[in-house]
């Protein structure tokens, strides 16, 4: 199972930095309507969120798996 999990993290780990990258582009870039750059740049933002808040929950269900 722990390498499993290694797996998991793993792959969430370069969704994220790929996603990162992407806004960092966005961010930059000139080309597009600003609200059309607006609303991607938001959607990637919400993206990572959403990685953020399942590494949190992945830690916790591990933390508290070690506990038992």
């Amino acid at each position: 199972m722990t390498r499993f999990i290694e797996i998991i993290k793993n792959t969430l780990i370069l969704k994220k930095q790929a996603l990162e990258v992407e806004l960092e582009e966005d961010i930059n870039t000139k080309e597009g309507k600003v609200q059309e750059r607006v609303d991607k740049c938001m959607q990637t933002l919400k993206s990572i969120t959403d990685i953020n808040n399942i590494e949190q929950t992945l830690e916790s269900y591990i933390n508290n798996n070690n506990k038992q």
